[in-house]
């Protein structure tokens, strides 16, 4: 007789390589930032600064706020090393890289829903009210791109009109949350896939957020 297969809650039992896999390329889309960026003269510095910000700031935004300090991705040295595997990986082979974007984005489509089903169940855990661990998912799993924006001197496309990954992240923190108290397993996998295939569907269709104010033809 075969035993059952059985699937972790990804929220709260992430597995290791899977956690590793979102901060890489989650950096490797940070350091990209940095060094596609032609309006200023990045450093090694300034992409790796951009990577680590990328790759691990959302999780220090959300263990900050639950108070789950040192951050989890500090206790764990695999985490920073993952973050400059990135930087060197996109420093040796962008062109490479950014051939193989298609790729780059699935895998940050996943991680941005992993990002916010695992930010719901740490804020769960520290026993934040139903609408603050949505909240503090959402901020996972964005949080770091903003702090990249700030430091480009750039707004945050989170925050204008652009693809909604804000709306995105906040999707898949809503279904985790709302499924979780009955399936936690079933949660943390509907959190991820709806992501996933909500950012395809919205790149397919060029569904992007739209400006409160839109400007009139006649000015």
């Amino acid at each position: 007789m075969y035993a059952a297969l059985e699937v972790p809650d990804l929220a709260a039992n992430t597995p290791l390589w899977m956690g590793l896999l979102a901060v890489f390329v989650n950096a490797v889309v940070g350091a990209l930032r940095g060094y596609t960026d032609t309006s200023r003269n990045w450093d090694i510095v300034g992409v790796s600064i951009f990577a680590l910000l990328t790759g691990l700031g959302g999780g220090f935004i959300r263990d900050v706020l639950i108070g789950n300090l040192p951050a989890e991705s500090l206790r764990d040295p695999w985490y920073v090393a993952s973050v400059f595997v990135g930087v060197l990986v996109v420093v040796l082979v962008h062109k490479i890289v950014t051939r193989i974007m298609v790729i780059v984005e699935f895998i940050d489509s996943l991680a941005l829903g992993l990002f916010a089903v695992i930010g719901v169940a740490y804020a769960h855990e520290a026993g934040l009210p139903f609408a603050n661990t949505v909240l503090i998912g959402t901020f996972s799993a964005v949080g770091g791109g903003m702090l990249v924006s700030i430091l480009q001197g750039q707004t945050s496309r989170v925050l204008v009109s652009s693809t909604p990954h804000a709306l995105l992240a906040l999707l898949g923190s809503l279904v985790y949350a709302s499924i979780a108290p009955w399936h936690p397993v079933v949660a943390s996998i509907a959190g991820i896939v709806v992501v996933v295939v909500a950012q395809y569907a919205s790149e397919h269709f060029d569904i992007k957020t739209t400006p409160t104010h839109q400007r009139s033809g006649r000015e």
